[in-house]
């Protein structure tokens, strides 16, 4: 199972298309508490996507209570090439892998196949 932390309605389409193609489920919020939640099975996330440009998310908070929740998956947060405040905060929080929006983009069937 793949869980996605994110607003972004175009990305998070593909994302759930790369995640079906590799016969994956794919739960979507914008909220951490609430994917937390919704993950009914924990045991069973391979892969947390964090969308960086949620600026709400406390990524200090936010990726430990992932790994925390999640004790079997990894966490790669991808942001804006230029938001390199926000990549930094994400690999001091603890994220398994920190990738630029381009980088996610590209490398997207790769990271969902690999989970």
């Amino acid at each position: 199972m793949i869980l996605l932390l994110s607003n972004d309605l175009m990305f998070q389409s593909r994302i759930s298309s790369a995640a079906r193609a590799a016969s994956k489920n794919c739960i979507v919020d914008r909220s951490v508490a609430k994917l937390v939640e919704r993950a009914t099975t924990p045991d069973e996330v391979e892969l947390v996507l964090l969308d960086l440009t949620l600026g709400e998310v406390d990524l200090g908070v936010a990726i430990p209570m992932l790994h925390q929740s999640f004790v079997h998956c990894k966490v790669v947060a991808y942001g804006p090439h230029v938001d390199v405040e926000r990549l930094e905060l994400a690999k001091e929080a603890g994220a398994d892998g920190v990738l630029t929006r381009g980088q996610m983009d590209r490398d997207l069937v790769a990271i969902i196949q690999g989970a």
